[in-house]
C-alpha cells in the first residue's frame, strides 16, 4: 500500500481494501469487470508517480500526477459501477475531469466524508477543484493567463492537495 493517496488492491474473494497515507482503512465490494484491472493499474501508476515526485521535492509535478490519479479514480468508479448495473461499458472517447466532477456531484458521491483542515471542515465538493486547477496549470497558456509560477508551489500546498485527494477517495469508497 502506498503512503500517499489510496491504493486499491483486489483480494481473491473480490473484496477491495483501500489504505491512505493517514492509515484509514475501508472495505468495499467490486465486481469483476474488464475495466477493473486496467483502471487499477493506471491508478496505482499515477499514485506511485505522485509519491516519487513528492519525495524528490517536485511538488508541482506531483500535483499533476495526483490530478491524473483523481481523474483515473473517478472514471474508474463510474465504469465499474456502470458495469455492475448495466454490463460492460465502452470507455468514452472524450471525457474531461470537469465532466467527471460534475457527474460525481450530481450523484452526490462527494458528501459522505468531509475534508478536514486544522481549523475547518469542508465538503469535498467545495475543494476538489483545487486539484483540477493545479493540474490544469500544466498547460502553458493557462499558467500564463493565471500568472502561475510552478516553482512557487511548495510541500505545504501539495500536502493540502494530497489530503483533498484522500477525502475524495474516502467518499468514493463509501459508495462501493
Amino acid at each position: 500500500m502506498t503512503e500517499t493517496g489510496w491504493l486499491l488492491t483486489r483480494k481473491r474473494n473480490g473484496d477491495v481494501r483501500g489504505q491512505d497515507f493517514r492509515g484509514l482503512t475501508k472495505l468495499g465490494k467490486l465486481t469483476e469487470s474488464k475495466h477493473w484491472e486496467a483502471a487499477n493499474t493506471l491508478l496505482m501508476f499515477h499514485q506511485e508517480q505522485a509519491k516519487k515526485l513528492e519525495a524528490g521535492g517536485f511538488y508541482f509535478m506531483a500535483a499533476v500526477a495526483l490530478g491524473a490519479a483523481l481523474e483515473t479514480a473517478l472514471l474508474s468508479f463510474f465504469l465499474i459501477e456502470w458495469d455492475e448495473a448495466h454490463g460492460e461499458a465502452e470507455i468514452p472517447d472524450k471525457v474531461t475531469l470537469d465532466d467527471l466532477i460534475l457527474a460525481a456531484k450530481q450523484l452526490d458521491l462527494l458528501n459522505a466524508v468531509k475534508f478536514q483542515e486544522a481549523s475547518n471542515t469542508h465538503s469535498v465538493e467545495t475543494v476538489i477543484r483545487e486539484i483540477q486547477w493545479m493540474r490544469n496549470n500544466l498547460h502553458p497558456a493557462k499558467a500564463l493567463r493565471q500568472s502561475f509560477d510552478p516553482s512557487s508551489f511548495d510541500a505545504a500546498q501539495y500536502g493540502r492537495l494530497r489530503d483533498i485527494y484522500g477525502a475524495v477517495m474516502d467518499n468514493l469508497l463509501h459508495h462501493i
